[in-house]
């Protein structure tokens, strides 16, 4: 199928990226997607969500961060992709290493931002096709899916067996997985998977072979996809798909020939096959079965498989088969067993087995240990203003962790993540204040900090006192268990309507989807402007997030913003060119209010609070036209 690269918005190409996931589901290939991968909206979309990245602000061997290519005039740079697209050659990679959890340090490859554009203008493109054709059971790295959806359907296969629990489980670790994917073989399974535009194909095939720089010194890539880009785990997955639906067609997801799923498995099962189901998170993969005699089969005939079919080596010491019943299994942190209910007044016997998770005290050990590092460096802090950052960067820690946690049995952890940060809370600020200390260890609801969250707890912890307000360290127990009933609902898809409603519905998310950004103004209208520098790319990008942070509203008197009664304004004019487009300083307004705000007189129409916003942004604006431009 060819596909027409011609689009003029974002929601276009929403439409688009929707069609070719319906297509790909009814098995169609495609051909044409360079022109839509590289149409200036979808460029526009790429750099979007480089941009809201964290490392954005990480450069590769050029040495150039995003913000160097957020100045540059619109044209300009969606010509320079572009081009550098037809005739690509990708720079090398800037190695770098991350410690891992078990204490080994993991490379990590830093493309240069260019090559994250083109990169992402990829992505954006074939993802449709190949989340179309994925595997169910696969979570990692997929939109929609976390690590928390892999172990609850862990804990789902467990709780909807009778007799038969899948207790044998395969633990599978690959050596090395991302380090020794074989190039050749990659490309054909991206041509099977549906991506046959051979320009896309051939782009994929340089990022591969770009090679990287380590200790000033360049080294060829012949294996392995570069860990760190922004395509590496998509095609980290289309590598692994296939082994994914060899295991899940035995049982787990066979060939349907009933009206439901279940009868399937049924079917089967009368004829004599034991259920076997794959949970796979990036190159992290479980396969539960019944029978241990079954468990091995599968091993040995996947190591053949993983040898020569993918040319991979699976971990002999690390891959392992376990009774779930008798030792829990680790996978993604957690470990997980099967377990009789608790006992209640009603069933002081139960006969009833249940999946179980917790979090691995190993893993919660070491998080412990980052935080309380960052504990100790409040010593080091002289000023209070610059102690109660500290605190909030601690917060978003202690946060990050009980929020990855909560989905396992987790209120113990919880209370001993708590008794262990307040003990170094406790020596640091007895250091910092010998005397007075005391004074500062005050009621969670005192805190000015996370109202929301610290409002109805009158536990105690330590905090920072700035302007008679307290910032202080808050509690892991607050976040608390949270166990969703059913497993991750498969219809749940970016590229369906049905799936982004799904996804907010499920997880009752007030905050609706992304407002559909304004088109862009006029190219040929900013040509002839005056201070032609002013509306560069970021100008553009960052008008866009305003909008959506404005909800589509005139900032002043709250008008709907409708095509030709919508301006975009710079709140100070004056500020250097590298500060004067950042979100903060632009505002939405209707035409009317930004009339009055560069006027004279205030019509007697406003009141009082739309009148104190007239005169605070007039007392903004300096002399002088400030080149704002109509959207």
């Amino acid at each position: 199928m060819y596909i027409n690269g011609k689009v003029e918005n974002e929601a276009q190409l929403k439409e688009k990226l929707d069609f070719i996931y319906a297509k790909s589901k009814e098995g169609r290939t495609f051909h044409g997607l360079w022109e839509l991968a590289f149409n200036p909206i979808t460029i526009v979309t790429a750099i979007h969500n480089i941009k809201s990245n964290k490392g954005a602000k990480t450069s590769g061997i050029d040495e150039q961060d995003i913000n160097y290519y957020l100045q540059l005039p619109y044209e300009e740079l969606i010509d320079l992709v572009i081009k550098t697209a037809k005739n690509y050659h990708p720079k090398p990679v800037k190695r770098v290493y991350i410690p891992k959890s078990n204490g080994k340090m993991r490379p990590l490859g830093i493309p240069t931002i260019l090559d994250r554009i083109i990169q992402e203008c990829i992505r954006i493109v074939i993802e449709p096709i190949v989340e179309a054709r994925f595997f169910p059971h696969s979570y990692g790295f997929r939109p929609y899916r976390a690590t928390k959806h892999a172990i609850k359907q862990i804990i789902h296969y467990i709780n909807v067996s009778k007799n038969d629990i899948p207790k044998f489980v395969i633990e599978g670790d690959i050596k090395g997985c991302f380090d020794n994917i074989n190039h050749r073989i990659l490309l054909k399974k991206c041509y099977k998977i549906g991506i046959h535009d051979k320009r896309i194909l051939a782009l994929i095939k340089q990022m591969l072979k770009a090679g990287y720089i380590e200790n000033d010194l360049y080294h060829l890539t012949e294996l392995g996809t570069p860990q760190g880009g922004i395509i590496s785990p998509i095609l980290a997955n289309i590598y692994l798909n296939s082994f994914d639906w060899i295991i899940g067609k035995m049982y787990q997801q066979p060939e349907q020939k009933c009206k439901e799923l279940k009868y399937d498995r049924n079917r089967l099962k009368r004829n004599g096959i034991q259920p076997k189901y794959l949970i796979r998170y990036a190159d992290d993969w479980i396969i539960m079965t019944t029978s241990e005699k079954e468990a091995q089969r599968l091993l040995k005939s996947l190591e053949k498989y993983f040898k020569h079919k993918l040319k991979l080596e699976l971990s002999k010491d690390k891959t392992i088969i376990t009774d779930i019943t008798q030792k829990p299994i680790k996978f993604l942190g957690f470990l997980i067993k099967a377990d009789y209910k608790r006992k209640t007044p009603n069933d002081p016997k139960p006969s009833k087995m249940i999946g179980k998770s917790y979090p691995n005290p190993e893993r919660v050990k070491k998080q412990i240990k980052e935080i309380n590092k960052e504990i100790r460096r409040l010593k080091e802090i002289s000023k209070d203003i610059d102690k109660a950052i500290q605190i909030e960067k601690i917060n978003t820690m202690i946060i990050g962790i009980t929020e990855y946690w909560k989905t396992s049995i987790c209120s113990s952890t919880y209370n001993y993540i708590d008794n262990k940060i307040n003990k170094i809370a406790l020596k640091v600020f007895q250091e910092l204040y010998p005397e007075t200390y005391q004074e500062h260890y005050v009621e969670l609801s005192k805190l000015t900090n996370r109202p929301q969250r610290h409002a109805k707890y009158q536990t105690k912890t330590f905090a920072i006192k700035v302007n008679d307000m307290y910032i202080g360290i808050t509690k892991a127990f607050i976040t608390g268990s949270h166990w969703e009933k059913y497993p991750f609902n498969q219809q749940m898809t970016p590229y369906t309507e049905q799936g982004r409603q799904l996804y907010l519905k499920q997880y009752n998310y007030k905050k609706k989807l992304p407002l559909d950004r304004p088109p862009l103004y006029g190219i040929d209208t900013l040509i002839h402007a005056k201070n032609r520098k002013l509306y560069n790319f970021e100008y553009f990008m960052n008008r866009e997030y305003a909008y959506n942070r404005d909800k589509g509203r005139c900032r002043i008197c709250g008008t709907p913003l409708e095509v030709g009664n919508r301006e975009c304004h710079h709140l100070n004019p004056n500020l250097p060119l590298e500060q004067i487009n950042k979100v903060p300083n632009l505002a939405w307004l209707c035409t009317e209010c930004h009339k009055v705000v560069h006027g004279r007189d205030i019509p007697s129409h406003y009141n009082k609070r739309q009148v104190k916003k007239i005169i605070k942004y007039r007392e903004l604006l300096q002399t002088g036209n400030n080149g704002d431009v109509k959207a």
